[in-house]
């Protein structure tokens, strides 16, 4: 009896290494619940939004343990990120504001490569790809946020945020642009929060077609191939 829990606790942790993108997915879906949880002006809820930001970094280590050129870049971009964002609670400035963006764009642009090369190569569609995909889902939606939160500092009052003071709450900022995003994404639509520019206009436009295709079309084949693939198997 002792051996044969042993053989299932040993099967039961082949089954969640072979899911190796579910950590990933559980972070990126973190964030999402942290920007409305964490979402004021508080330092140490800031510092806390900062970590989970982090955790992501350190999740697409895990999840991409065969890349390891991808997991030092990582590894050592979220570190900059990380410094230089605790930084700017202290010495809040533009030139910080963008290049803790910029190397959070970086990461999850290179997580977001690595990810496609995964989930799209050739074979079999397990579970493991398919929830790989979601978490392209989630990406694509923190990646918008990151450009358009670079455009809002860039080019000041690109969007209509409500209660928002440029440089003086920067999570604040990240929050609500995650929020717009995910929004877009979805096709939601609520309104409160508004693209003003040429840039953001068409961004957002852009970020709204490319939501729904990519359900549409990646998703939707993908669990449709894998349902076909099990009468396959069975025979």
């Amino acid at each position: 009896m002792n051996q044969d829990a042993l053989d299932q606790t040993h099967a039961k942790l082949g089954t969640f290494r072979q899911l190796r993108h579910l950590e990933l997915l559980l972070a990126l879906v973190g964030i999402i619940l942290g920007q409305a949880i964490l979402n004021d002006t508080s330092n140490v809820n800031r510092t806390i939004f900062n970590l989970l930001f982090f955790t992501v970094v350190i999740s697409a280590m895990r999840s991409l343990s065969q890349s390891r050129w991808i997991q030092i870049f990582a590894f050592a971009t979220g570190l900059v990120a990380l410094s230089a964002s605790m930084l700017a609670e202290f010495q809040p400035s533009r030139g910080l504001l963008v290049g803790v963006y910029t190397c959070y764009l970086a990461i999850f642009l290179s997580l977001l490569i690595a990810l496609s090369r995964s989930v799209f190569q050739s074979g079999r569609i397990d579970t493991n790809r398919i929830l790989g995909a979601v978490c392209i889902y989630f990406l694509l939606g923190l990646i918008w946020a990151l450009v358009y939160s670079l455009i809002e500092v860039c080019f000041p009052n690109s969007f209509n945020i409500p209660d928002y003071v440029a440089l003086g709450v920067r999570q604040q900022m990240v929050c609500d642009m995650i929020y717009f995003s995910n929004v877009t994404l979805t096709t939601l639509g609520y309104g409160d929060i508004l693209p003003l520019s040429n840039l953001a206009r068409t961004l957002a436009n852009l970020e709204a077609m490319a939501g729904q295709l990519y359900v549409a079309i990646v998703i939707a084949r993908m669990v449709g191939v894998q349902v076909t693939q099990r009468p396959a198997e069975q025979k």
